[in-house]
Formats: structure tokens, C-alpha cells, sequence
């Protein structure tokens, strides 16, 4: 952590460093002004939803935003930070996380949810086994037992739910795209609601739409983490292949706090 706070990007030949957009909108944008803003606002833009689109064969260093730039096939030897993108780690690639460090996901958590002892994680393939064993080293410090509830598509949630029914205290929704669907959110949603026991979400976006709160870098933070990271790379420093953002937010859904009746310490 300490690299990614002090290394600023060296000086490098133009068209070598770029971010790279997956499209020119939406949280996208969000993520690349952020970017902009750190060591790397020299770098070139470029946005793979254009007509035409190529990736120059000079670059470099790369920052990709969204799953169709990272999965872009550059030159090779280019340098890779990629955000916003829950997919399958490259070659010579370092992944911006979706999810937070787990150590301070359940310190929040915990704090928000004092009697929290059981909290059942939803996933299918993103953030991944390892993400999972992190997660049950960091419970048996912080007193939380983890239950991974693995499930292969969201048509097994309501059964899931059932069965976990009295064996968690809360649940976790991972940002993994194959489960976050209209359907899933709702069924979540009322589920944490009719039986008191917290959803957190995976964005704060979703924990308005009816979960009880989010601990979840924004778009925004997601791109300053990827700004450091490439500046850390351009100046020869070292990555470890997964970084987590820094700067993670819990925020509670207020609106439905006195509705739900969730054991919350607020």
C-alpha cells in the first residue's frame, strides 16, 4: 500500500501509456475522470466502443475500464491495470478489486451489525475461491464464521435463501455480473426485509435499490486505485496481482432502516 501512495509515474514517450474505455459513458467516464486527476492525466484515451478502434502498437501501460478493454488483446509485454472488470486475471495484468479488503469489510460490518457471528457470501465466479479463503481467515479474527453460498445462476437463490434460513445472521451479494439480475435483487430484497436479517450489497447503488448498506469502492475510487497502480508500473515498481482500492465508504440504505427492522447499531 505504502508503493501505491508514494510512486509517482515517471516521464515516458507519448502514445506509450493509455487508458483504455470499454465505453465513452456511464460509470465508465466516472472511473476515467478520476483517473485523469492522478499521476497518469498524460496518458491517452481511448475508447474501445468507437468504429474502427485499434490499440496502438506502441503502448505500453495500460488502464482498462470494463470487461470488453480488459479483455482487448495488446501488444505484447504491455503492462496492465485493469478496473471495473470482474474477469479472470492475465498475463502481466494487476486487477483493480471489486471488493474491498475483507479484513475491512468485516471490521464495517461488524460495527454496523454488532451481533454479526454468520454471514453467508453469494458468488458464483467473481471474486473467486481465494477472495473466499481471505474472507475465512479475516472471520476468525473479527468472530465471523463465513458461509460461501456458491450457487450456479440466480434461479438458485430462493431455495439458497431457504435453506440458510436461521443459520446466518447476514448475507453478502458479491458484484459477480451473473447474479445481479432485476429478478435476484428483488428476491434478496424481500427476503431482508420480511425476515429482518441485513443484505449487503455489493455497490451502494444496489444496497439503495433494497439492501441494508454497502461497503464498496465507487467508480470514482475504482479509477484513482487504477491511476496509482499504472503510476507504480510506469516507474518501475512492483504490484501484487490484486490491489485493493483504499478509500471504501460503508454507507446504510436510511430510508428502509426503520421499515425492515435489521439488528443494526446505529
Amino acid at each position: 500500500m505504502t508503493a501505491l501512495l508514494c510512486c509517482r509515474a515517471l516521464p515516458s514517450a507519448a502514445g506509450e501509456v493509455a487508458a483504455v474505455l470499454s465505453s465513452d459513458s456511464g460509470h465508465y467516464a466516472d472511473a476515467y475522470a478520476a483517473f485523469k486527476a492522478g499521476p497518469n492525466s498524460g496518458a491517452e484515451r481511448l475508447d474501445a466502443s468507437a468504429p474502427g478502434f485499434t490499440i496502438p502498437p506502441d503502448v505500453k501501460y495500460v488502464a482498462a475500464f470494463g470487461v470488453k478493454a480488459a479483455a482487448l488483446r495488446y501488444p505484447p509485454g504491455t503492462r496492465l491495470v485493469y478496473a471495473l472488470a470482474p474477469v479472470e486475471g492475465r498475463a502481466r495484468s494487476h486487477e483493480i478489486s471489486m471488493v474491498p479488503r475483507p479484513s475491512e469489510a468485516l471490521a464495517a460490518y461488524k460495527k454496523l451489525q454488532p451481533g454479526l457471528k454468520r454471514l453467508a457470501v453469494f458468488w458464483t465466479a467473481y471474486p473467486g475461491e481465494d477472495y473466499i479463503e481471505e474472507l475465512r481467515a479475516a472471520g476468525i479474527g473479527a468472530g465471523v464464521e463465513i458461509i460461501s453460498a456458491r450457487l450456479s445462476s440466480p434461479d438458485s437463490l430462493p431455495e439458497r435463501l431457504r435453506r440458510l434460513m436461521g443459520k446466518m445472521d447476514a448475507f453478502w451479494l458479491m458484484p459477480d455480473p451473473a447474479l445481479i439480475t432485476q429478478s435476484s435483487v428483488m428476491v434478496l430484497s424481500a427476503f431482508a426485509c420480511a425476515n429482518s436479517v441485513p443484505y449487503y450489497a455489493p455497490t451502494y447503488a444496489l444496497a439503495l435499490a433494497g439492501g441494508t448498506a454497502a461497503f464498496a469502492p465507487d467508480f470514482a475510487e475504482a479509477g484513482a486505485a487504477a491511476g496509482r497502480a499504472l503510476a507504480v508500473l510506469v516507474s518501475g515498481g512492483n504490484l501484487p496481482r490484486v490491489v485493493y482500492p483504499e478509500h471504501v465508504e460503508l454507507r446504510v440504505n436510511e430510508a428502509l432502516l426503520g421499515k425492515c427492522k435489521w439488528p443494526l447499531s446505529r
